[in-house]
Parts: C-alpha cells; sequence; structure tokens
C-alpha cells in the first residue's frame, strides 16, 4: 500500500497523477471515509470481464416520500402518487481504474472522480457500474460514524473468528 501527500487539494482524482511509478494493471482506488465487506476480487473480476476503463461501485438507495407526490404542469394537474418510493444508485466511493485511465488525469490542479468518469465516457470508453450488495457505510458524518461502530462487532469482529 502506498500514501501519495498533496501539498495542494487536489480532489478526488487529482492526487493519482502524483503516481510516479508507472502503472500497468488495473488498480483500486476507495475514499478514505468508507467502511464495507465487499468482495474486492468479485469487483476486479467485473472490472476485467467488461473490460471497461474504468469501474464505479454504487449503491441503491430508497426514500419512501411521506406525502404524495403532485406534478402539475403550470396551474393544472397532471398526477398524484401517494407516499411512492424512490430509488437511485448512488457513488459509492470505490473505483477501478484502468492503466490507461490515468492519461485523462491533469498534472496539476483540482480534479474529482466524476470528472473522470465523465471524461472517459465522453471518449466512448466503457465506465462500468458495480453494485454492492455487501456492508457498506460512510463513515464521513458523526451519526453514519456512530452506526458503523455500533455494526462493527456483528460485522466485522465476528467474521475475523
Amino acid at each position: 500500500m502506498s500514501y501519495l501527500r498533496e501539498t495542494e487539494p487536489r480532489g478526488t482524482a487529482g492526487a493519482l497523477a502524483l503516481l510516479d511509478e508507472p502503472i500497468e494493471e488495473p488498480f483500486l482506488v476507495m475514499n478514505g471515509d468508507v467502511l464495507t465487506r465487499l468482495d474486492f476480487a468479485q469487483l476486479l473480476d467485473f472490472h476485467g470481464d467488461h473490460e471497461a476503463a474504468a469501474t464505479v461501485c454504487v449503491r441503491e438507495h430508497r426514500f419512501e416520500a411521506p406525502f404524495g407526490v403532485v406534478e402539475t404542469e403550470g396551474h393544472r394537474l397532471v398526477s398524484i402518487r401517494e407516499k411512492p418510493t424512490f430509488r437511485w444508485f448512488a457513488n459509492a466511493g470505490i473505483y477501478v481504474l484502468g492503466p490507461d485511465a490515468l492519461k485523462q488525469v491533469p498534472d496539476t490542479g483540482h480534479y474529482d472522480m466524476p470528472t473522470l468518469l465523465a471524461a472517459l465516457s465522453d471518449r466512448g470508453d466503457t465506465v462500468g457500474a458495480f453494485p454492492i450488495h455487501e456492508y457498506w457505510i460512510d463513515i464521513g458524518r458523526p451519526p453514519d460514524f456512530e452506526l458503523a461502530r455500533s455494526d462493527y462487532e456483528a460485522v466485522f469482529a465476528a467474521a475475523a473468528t
């Protein structure tokens, strides 16, 4: 494992330009505030099987609206959906990048991972989306950190024995 130190904030992908050794194989990039039981070997296999330039891990999120959702056109009612559930995939902050993806990262300045993924997609490269079904939590907010602390014994410590 290697660590890079930025002299200025470079964004979630910008520091990759600081890598001093050539990368010849797909590699993992992960946000530091993620706790997961993800099967990384399965992720790497998925990336290779799909011949992707990059793969982003995604996590399904759901939100049940506490009220009916009303659609209008001007002053006219179009529809009412009573307490619908909205579903979407959120970026889970875990990526696999192929060596060529690094060529898109500028040598200087701020550069985020969504910008890199969009640049790869815009040039026609395959950017895969790998759904995470295992335990995953972003511990960057105090309530989520406390939840992870309470989950740890059941999710991680018990599995180690």
